[in-house]
């Protein structure tokens, strides 16, 4: 049975990484590209055999020990790759060709084929000798017995006839042709088949001497792997191999203390330790060095971990029953596997403490009930913790300490047995400084700049992702031509802070809205136009006119094709022009005196003035002579050269406002009214909004205006809150880049931009525990906010990395904070409702409502419709019991 695993282990672990982050992939970089496919697969599926596993570890540990060397260059693979790819009988030389019939080759335009063929026979000696020179380095130090039947099945491959003369070779740089013809049929006909099998041998030890070398670099440590039985995990030294100075510690499981329950303040190392545990067990089933002094391990069948976690919109499935969803899968596995090892990274963070406490409770008491699998398991409900010391006997407590010295915060990230009870969120909070900030004196500036939005925001929307099937450019990108998808995407890029650029272009879509106009051009054409108008053109006429003369006597000398492309260009130039005055007519004078009129003047401006000649007279002319073409060819692309360009804009910009239009017009999206800042006034009224992405998805209302400047959001699990959030989110941005939202009406005051914090992940690189990346994220926002911007903020679920004495703390203190400025909007959820009864007393800048549940019987349904008020609703214990967690990993 193979190892098992899935994407969501593999993201929280950065095995592969993502743009912009390191990964442990990246950690072991192989010489040559077929290497590189063989240590990916080793990645994709680790071992399950303690024998294989201890064999690999063996075999790579013996070339560090020894320093072997690769003694190859990449580009050899590369070109002998290739070669023997090409087995077409067609270009197998003969040596009755000889030296006559090269020449004729060279005469008939195939001496570049000959050439790759001579660079791979090439390629393929220099490897054959280079695989002989290795052998022959292993055989002084002595071949491994873990090792000598490869070591056999290479040195026999070598022996094998149709690769043994290469021995003989020293190093040529050309063959003659004779000897081409013969040693080409050995290496690509007679001998493919061996000479990829040798490519293979050799890229499995391009990985293992690259292995090798980064264990030597960095100091890894090899495993011990035990058979299943022994049910053991011992890790001395254990630390994250992507952080530099990472403290080192010491992990024991066996299988009466198979639960590890581990404890910690925020930023005390909690999420690092246990990804430093995942990523040394999925190292050492793969039989890589480790990140370790010494270990030993029994072999599991598979691991899953739950350490980032985002919501799934497309499933409508909110972050807190992404979690019990999560948690059933991996249950499934558990029971129906056996032998996992399994990490939970603060179960059930996303509910109230309430039903945190129970779930933890249950699911991990459910867990400890199975003995022959592993579990590391974290969370800040330490009262669990208790309870779990009366009921099992199998659970190591653990905790990553927290000292304070001078009013200073230190952590050890030394690994001590029992439960903590450090509570530090609020203190970093307070470090931070960011109440102060906010409650400092502030100036408001009037800007009109890029709207403001971050890499964070656009992924907590789904706003861009041109090959990301559920993102809101896609819902619009319906354009066709590739100039239209560019400037889409530019306007995507780049929302406007003018209230009169926004109603413009908002008129724009409105207009081809009401027409249901369809695009007049194919992109075919519109593309070939471009073209050639990027065909570079002499300065004056004169030899212009030479240029298009002299093409047309090579094309009747020697069938030279560039004059027909210059013909073409002109005549599909003339097409285009023909078609943009049709166009423009048929908008007729409802056109000329909309918002479009503007686009119309200049179009007609430009066909009837500039281009009157060609357009008008010659228009039903479909030949021309060699004059009239050169004539032509340089009117088009030299002296209306600019004016051409801008048409093609005008009909991109026309291709996506009837793109957008379409969609706004099939979705029943509206038009969002845009009101420029003045008077201090701040206002966002929504009414009919929903999620664009999710058709008949319940709409709702919202009104934030400087008077009730904060929103505050409550009710249960699945209620609704982040898919109401990000449709809130996603109708602001889109109102400022001026296209239609999804909403039956929307007004709103322009803001300077935009910033949500709804997904948030840790961040490793920057040492950044998941609380902590909360915490650096308010901070951020607090600095744009006292700049003086007008800005809207969306923060889901504030502060849900720590314990709930803090979290209560700090959504009072900051929120209340951020509510002193004005002239922003905010819209906040949180799962602890006192905290808004709280911000009631304090304020009267808040507005609160809540998504009710409705119960029928035990089974709660969702009215997804705001209400005014604070939810009292928790239900997060019962969705637990309605997916049977408990029951799958008990078997009762």
């Amino acid at each position: 049975m193979a190892f098992i695993t899935d994407q969501q282990t593999l993201n929280d672990l950065g095995i592969f990484g993502r743009v912009g982050r390191s990964s442990v992939y990246d950690l072991f970089k192989a010489k040559t590209r077929g290497g590189a496919a063989v240590l990916r697969e080793m990645f994709n599926y680790p071992l399950e055999s303690a024998r294989e596993i201890n064999r690999r570890g063996a075999v790579i540990r013996y070339l560090q020990e020894r320093e072997i060397e690769f003694p190859f260059m990449a580009e050899w693979f590369n070109a002998f790759e290739y070669y023997l790819s090409n087995r077409d009988q067609r270009t197998r030389l003969t040596v009755e060709g000889n030296t006559l019939g090269h020449r004729m080759r060279e005469l008939s335009g195939r001496e570049r084929e000959y050439s790759l063929l001579q660079k791979g026979v090439l390629a393929g000696i220099r490897i054959v000798k280079g695989a002989e020179l290795l052998l022959q380095s292993m055989a002084k130090v002595g071949v491994p017995e873990e090792y000598r039947e490869r070591y056999e099945q290479i040195t026999e491959m070598l022996r094998d006839s149709n690769l043994s003369w290469a021995l003989s070779l020293k190093n040529p740089k050309k063959l003659p042709y004779a000897r081409m013809a013969d040693y080409d049929f050995r290496f690509r006909f007679e001998g493919n088949e061996r000479c990829k099998r040798l490519l293979s041998c050799l890229y499995e030890l391009d990985v293992y001497i690259a292995v090798a070398g980064v264990a030597r670099k960095r100091g890894l440590v090899f495993g011990r792997a035990l058979e299943p039985e022994a049910n053991v995990f011992h890790a001395e030294g254990m630390y994250h191999p992507l952080l530099s100075g990472a403290v080192a510690n010491t992990l024991h499981a066996d299988g009466n203390s198979n639960v590890i329950f581990l404890t910690g303040a925020n930023m005390a190392g909690k999420s690092t330790l246990m990804k430093a545990f995942s990523i040394t067990l999925f190292l050492a089933h793969m039989g890589f060095p480790l990140p370790v002094s010494r270990m030993e391990f029994s072999v599991r069948n598979g691991m899953y971990t739950t350490i980032n976690l985002p919501d799934d919109l497309d499933m409508g499935y909110s972050h807190f029953y992404a979690e019990v969803l999560r948690v059933r899968r991996v249950a499934e596995r558990v029971r129906q596997v056996g032998n996992m090892a399994v990490v939970f990274d603060e179960l059930f963070r996303g509910t109230n403490v309430k039903d945190a406490y129970d779930a933890t409770l249950a699911v991990t008491e459910a867990f400890a009930t199975r003995k022959d699998c592993l579990f590391l398991i974290s969370t800040h409900i330490i009262e669990v913790g208790e309870v779990l010391r009366e009921r099992c006997d199998n659970v190591h407590f653990t905790y990553l300490p927290t000292v304070k010295e001078g009013g200073k915060l230190i952590y050890p990230y030394t690994l001590e047995s029992g439960i903590s009870d450090d509570r530090y969120g609020m203190a970093i909070i307070n470090r931070e400084g960011i109440v102060e900030m906010l409650g400092s004196q502030r100036e408001k500036v009037e800007t009109q700049g890029d709207f403001e939005v971050d890499t964070q925001t656009l992924a907590d929307l789904h706003i861009l992702g041109k090959f990301k099937e559920r993102s809101v450019f896609n819902l619009f990108n319906h354009t066709c031509t590739r100039g239209g998808e560019q400037l889409l995407d530019r306007m995507f890029q780049h929302p406007l802070t003018d209230a009169d650029a926004i109603n413009e272009r908002s008129g724009m879509f409105e207009f081809f809205k009401e027409r249901e106009v369809a695009f007049p051009f194919t992109r075919e054409l519109v593309d070939r136009v471009e073209r050639y108008l990027g065909i570079r053109v002499p300065a004056t006429r004169g030899m212009a006119y030479w240029k298009v003369y002299s093409l047309r006597f090579f094309r009747r000398v020697s069938k030279e094709k560039k004059y027909d492309v210059i013909c073409a260009g002109v005549m599909e130039a003339l097409e285009l022009l023909r078609e943009c005055a049709v166009f423009n007519a048929s908008l007729g004078n409802a056109g000329e005196d909309s918002v479009y009129g503007r686009v119309m003047r200049e179009m007609r401006d430009i066909l009837e003035n500039k281009l009157q000649i060609p357009l008008f007279v010659e228009r039903e002319k479909r030949e021309f002579s060699v004059f009239e073409m050169a004539r032509y060819d340089y009117l088009l692309r030299h002296v209306c050269r600019d004016e051409l360009w801008r048409l093609l804009e005008m009909i991109y910009e026309t291709d996506v406002y009837i793109a957008v239009a379409a969609v706004a017009k099939k979705m029943g999206f509206v038009r969002a009214m845009a009101i420029a800042r003045g008077n201090g006034e701040n206002r966002i009224d929504l009414r009919g909004f929903s999620h664009p992405l999710m058709p008949g998805a319940v709409g709702n209302s919202i009104r934030i205006d400087r008077e009730h400047n904060v929103l505050f959001l409550t009710g249960a699990n699945m209620a609704g809150k982040s898919t109401l959030m990000k449709a809130f989110g996603i109708a602001l941005y889109l109102a400022h880049m001026g296209f239609p939202v999804a909403a039956a009406a929307m007004e709103f005051t322009v803001h300077d931009g935009l910033y949500t914090s709804i997904n948030m992940s840790d961040h490793l690189n920057m040492g950044y525990s998941h609380f902590y990346a909360e915490v650096a994220r308010v901070k951020r926002v607090a600095e744009e906010v006292c700049s003086g911007k007008h800005l809207a903020v969306v923060f889901d679920e504030l502060f849900k990395g720590t314990n709930v004495k803090d979290a209560y703390d700090a959504t009072v203190a900051v929120m209340s904070a951020f509510g002193g400025s004005r002239n922003c909007s905010y819209m906040v959820s949180t799962h602890i409702t006192e905290a808004g009864s709280a911000l009631a007393e304090k304020s009267e800048h808040f507005r609160f409502m809540y998504l009710p549940t409705v119960m029928k019987g035990k089974v709660p349904t969702y009215t997804y419709r705001l209400t005014e008020g604070i939810s009292s609703d928790r239900h997060g214990m019962m969705m637990v019991a309605n997916e049977r967690i408990v029951e799958i990993i008990t078997g009762k």
